[in-house]
């Protein structure tokens, strides 16, 4: 490829959670697929997330002025305006020297917006369902920007009802896999793995233990960290564990989860909200270990009732705990099955390579475009 391709990749985290580890694959995905291009990366900040893009990156800029936290639009809102208007502006001088630019998550909003007139192919990769007030309001942003759309789940093109494609995530594991093969002789071991907000449900699987008022035999370990100023979850949650009596262990964030999906028997993914994908139900899956997840979102289209895991309400402590009965009570044989059923479907839908040739392949069309419309307007401009 020739030397002249240069690509912009704006993302909102620096730490290494699904939708990073997803970034990392869509960058690695453009720079095997355009190994002599310039690929710049946009961060928020420094962290854990640079160690993996430094070596497909060409640079790495950072800039958080154009990424949206809700808790600081409430506590500050005209700084936060301030900021998003800069970060437009800025973007908006930046994005005429690519032929792409790729944007992670709707809330790089500035990003998003200073798309709308670029030479450039654009798109933005949408991995979030968010509220019907805020899902309305980036509806319109990603409207006004004109932009290609990637979805990472039917579900969340259903929510936004915007042309796009969909591509389901992927994920890599690394080193040997052990699928699981849960003893007779102890405690069921239960792990949720991921960001802790109000919304991901950690706190509802311990007010449902908590009311339960009496032991059932599980062992839940809880993997992840809060947005800084959410201090107070982790608070909560851990007065509610004490109430428990199950032994329930509560973890900070790691970048290698991969002990604690071995530990593990089952992954709980118990959002009470709608999921966009669930990244980590697949991570379990790559691990052979089967999920027990609230069906809503992108969760029905990684999980098979019965089959590879199990399915409860969204928010229905009582349906939980009966689901989570039904897997303390399956047999050695039907939980092998279950566990190798759910590294099947891994290795059929979800791997890494799958998930990157179909980015790669969605972009090209974009890149092709806009090389022709880069050659285009330089032979008008020898011509004037």
């Amino acid at each position: 490829m020739s030397t002249s391709l240069a690509i912009v990749m704006i993302h909102q985290g620096s730490e290494l959670y699904g939708s990073d580890r997803s970034f990392v694959s869509a960058l690695c995905a453009l720079r095997e697929r355009h190994p002599d291009a310039v690929i710049d990366v946009v961060l928020p900040e420094a962290g854990p997330i640079v160690d993996h893009v430094v070596g497909y990156a060409s640079r790495i800029i950072y800039n958080s002025n154009g990424v949206l936290r809700k808790k600081e639009l409430k506590a500050r809102p005209w700084q936060t305006c301030r900021r998003m208007i800069e970060a437009w502006l800025g973007y908006r001088s930046m994005f005429p020297s690519y032929q792409i630019c790729y944007v992670n998550t709707v809330v790089c909003v500035a990003a998003i917006a200073a798309l709308r007139g670029q030479r450039a192919g654009a798109y933005v990769h949408v991995r979030e369902i968010p509220s019907s007030l805020a899902c309305r309001v980036f509806r319109a942003l990603l409207r006004f920007s004109r932009a290609g759309l990637i979805y990472n789940s039917h579900a969340t093109a259903a929510a936004f009802a915007l042309p796009g494609d969909v591509i389901h995530n992927g994920v890599d594991v690394a080193g040997p896999i052990a699928v699981a093969d849960a003893p007779q002789n102890r405690t069921k071991r239960l792990a949720i793995i991921g960001r802790i907000n109000p919304w991901k449900g950690q706190q509802f699987v311990l007010d449902a233990l908590s009311m339960l008022g009496r032991a059932l035999p599980v062992h839940v370990r809880i993997v992840g960290d809060v947005f800084p100023g959410y201090e107070g979850l982790l608070v909560s949650l851990r007065e509610t564990a004490k109430t428990c009596t199950q032994s329930v262990e509560i973890e900070g964030f790691t970048s290698d989860p991969g002990a604690h999906f071995a530990w593990a028997d089952f992954l709980v993914v118990p959002s009470v909200q709608p999921e966009p994908f669930g990244r980590v139900a697949i991570e379990s899956f790559a691990y052979g270990r089967p999920v027990i997840a609230a069906a809503t979102g992108g969760l029905q289209e990684i999980v098979t009732d019965g089959v590879n895991g199990f399915l409860f309400a969204p928010g229905d402590m009582r349906d939980f705990l009966r689901v989570v009965s039904r897997a303390l009570a399956m047999t050695h044989d039907a939980y092998a099955d279950m566990a190798n059923a759910a590294r099947e479907k891994y290795l059929s839908a979800f791997t890494v390579k799958t998930y990157m040739r179909s980015v790669a392949d969605t972009v090209q069309p974009l890149l092709d475009d806009s090389r022709r419309a880069h050659e285009v307007s330089a032979l008008q401009r020898e011509t004037r």
